[in-house]
């Protein structure tokens, strides 16, 4: 699942920056790379009024691990009209299910803190080592941490937003919303206000492609697979996003999953981010980024609408 950029000349210098981001970025989230750009991303991006707490294991393994990230008060302010904490984000990166590291996706618990919200980073074990199920029964089992444990740190366990981008979309969506996983959370419907998928492959034949298909069984069928096909009638609303400009992933993927949620009946808001593609999507969650797409926008947006909707107001 690699993704070549090519750069022109005759192009807007604003589109030569977003080609730029795609071509510097791109590769670590696919898992092309050996140095992490996205951990420059995180050390460029503030961490005024944040307050990091590193490494808490919710598993026995190294990969099980998390970052947490809280809102100094004067920020969190904002979202304390609700009872018990301060709302929570909960995200999952992507990285063809076998690269990645929490460390490298700080910009993203940064940004989300300094929104108001208590976010939590976490990290899951990793293909070829760890094949499907054991990554999304990991998100689960972090997804149950949180639940039980986030109060502590100031967090709403009743109010837990689960976000992932690219394979960690994946992750989030059939954690949460495909029951063979979610009857293992020990966490309520209730307390999951939203699920929300940044260009995930929902639903595609992973063994047509050689970045993926060692993330699955040898065995497998997509059809036993694919999160689109096994949405419950009782999973908490979804919003789905998908980057315009997204060759890698696609439209498809897209779909596929809009319908799966519309066979079910689940609550659904969809978007499409304008201006970027694949990888400047989840780029332009950075605070300093944002000139890059609308996306940190938009999912402040929604998960605003959802706890004034789940408040009543």
């Amino acid at each position: 699942m690699n993704q070549h950029v090519v750069l022109k000349t005759n192009k807007s210098s604003g589109l030569k920056k977003i080609a730029m981001f795609g071509v510097m970025f791109g590769g670590v989230i696919a898992g092309a790379c050996t140095y992490s750009p996205t951990k420059i991303l995180t050390a460029i991006s503030s961490s005024r009024g944040v307050t990091l707490t590193k490494d808490i294991h919710y598993g026995t393994d190294s990969r099980q691990a998390l970052d947490i990230y809280q809102p100094d008060a004067d920020i969190a302010k904002p979202s304390t009209h609700h009872v018990g904490g301060i709302p929570v984000v909960v995200f999952i990166y992507g990285g063809s299910w076998q690269s990645g590291d929490k460390a490298g996706y700080g910009f993203v618990g940064r940004s989300l803190a300094q929104a108001g919200y208590v976010s939590v980073v976490i990290d899951y074990r990793l293909a070829p080592k760890n094949i499907y199920p054991d990554y999304v029964n990991d998100s689960v089992s972090a997804i149950s941490w949180v639940y039980q444990n986030i109060a502590q740190y100031g967090g709403n366990p009743n109010e837990i937003f689960v976000m992932g981008h690219s394979a960690g979309a994946f992750n989030a969506v059939a954690a949460v919303d495909d029951e063979r996983f979610w009857k293992h959370s020990r966490v309520p419907n209730s307390a999951i206000k939203g699920v929300i998928g940044l260009a995930g492959p929902y639903s595609y034949d992973f063994r047509d492609y050689p970045d993926s298909k060692d993330a699955f069984p040898a065995n497998g069928k997509p059809e036993n697979i694919m999160p689109d096909s096994y949405v419950r009638s009782d999973a908490p609303p979804n919003y789905l996003l998908t980057a315009e400009k997204d060759t890698l992933v696609g439209i498809k993927n897209f779909l596929k999953m809009k319908r799966g949620l519309e066979r079910a009946n689940v609550p659904l808001e969809t978007g499409v981010v304008p201006k970027v593609n694949h990888y400047t999507m989840i780029v332009a969650m950075a605070s300093p980024m944002e000139w890059l797409g609308d996306t940190r926008k938009m999912v402040l947006d929604y998960m605003a609408r959802r706890l004034k909707e789940s408040d009543g107001t």
